[in-house]
C-alpha cells in the first residue's frame, strides 16, 4: 500500500465519485519498487463493491484522462493473462476539460495552488453529500473497510455530521491509516465506527 499514491490519487479533479474510488484502490495497490499495480479485476470488484462491467468502464475513463495505462500480459499462445496499471498521476490539481464524464455533484474544477498531500484538496469547504445514494455510496466504502461491523445505523448518522466538517476523499485515508494499526488486535477492544466519527479521530495522530 502507498500512503503517497491514495493521496495523489485523491487530489485529482473532475472525476466522477465511483471512478475516483477505483483510481483509490488501484493506488492503494500500487508498488513503489515496480511502480506498477496488479490487482485482478475480481479484487477491483470487490474493493470497490463494483460489477465488472461498471468497473471496466471507469477503467476506460480514468485511461481515456491520462491518469493510468494498462500493459496487457499475454501467454505464449497469444491468450490474455493479466493486467499491470501504472499510475501516470502528477504532484498537482490539474483543470480537466468540463467535455469529460463528471456528475452532477463533482467537486468544481479549479487549480489548488497548495499541493500539500495534507490538505483538502476539493477547495475551501468540506466536500458535503448531496443526496441519499451518494451518501449511502460514500458510507458503504468506509463501512466494508472498518473491521468492526456494529451500529451500522449510528455509523451512517455519524457520517452524515462528519461530512459537514471533513470531505469524504480526505477522509477516506484517514480511516485506512487507523485501520492499518488495528491489525492483529481484538475487536472488542476497537471503537465502533460511529465512536471513531463523532469524536473526530480523523484528526488524531496515528
Amino acid at each position: 500500500m502507498s500512503h503517497y499514491m491514495t493521496a495523489l490519487a485523491m487530489k485529482q479533479q473532475g472525476l466522477k465519485p465511483a471512478t475516483k474510488i477505483v483510481l483509490y484502490w488501484l493506488a492503494d495497490h500500487h508498488n513503489g519498487e515496480t511502480g506498477k499495480c496488479f490487482p485482478s479485476l475480481a479484487r477491483l470488484c470487490k474493493v470497490t463493491e463494483m460489477g465488472k462491467t461498471a468497473l471496466v468502464g471507469h477503467l476506460d475513463t480514468l485511461e481515456k484522462l491520462g491518469l493510468i495505462e494498462r500493459l496487457r500480459k499475454y501467454d505464449n499462445n497469444g491468450a490474455f493473462k493479466s493486467t499491470d496499471y501504472v499510475l501516470t498521476l502528477k504532484d498537482d490539481t490539474l483543470v480537466r476539460n468540463t467535455d469529460n464524464p463528471c456528475s452532477d455533484f463533482a467537486p468544481p474544477l479549479v487549480r489548488n495552488a497548495n499541493t500539500n498531500l495534507g490538505s483538502n484538496n476539493l477547495g475551501s469547504k468540506p466536500y458535503t453529500s448531496s443526496n441519499d445514494d451518494e451518501v449511502n455510496y460514500y458510507f458503504d466504502q468506509l463501512w466494508e473497510m472498518y473491521p468492526r461491523k456494529i451500529g451500522k445505523g449510528q455509523a451512517r448518522k455519524a457520517y452524515v455530521t462528519a461530512s459537514k466538517k471533513i470531505d469524504f476523499f480526505d477522509l477516506l485515508p484517514k480511516l485506512e491509516a487507523y485501520v492499518a494499526t488495528l491489525d492483529g488486535k481484538d475487536k472488542q477492544y476497537m471503537p465502533y465506527l460511529a465512536t471513531w466519527l463523532n469524536g473526530e479521530r480523523w484528526a488524531d495522530e496515528v
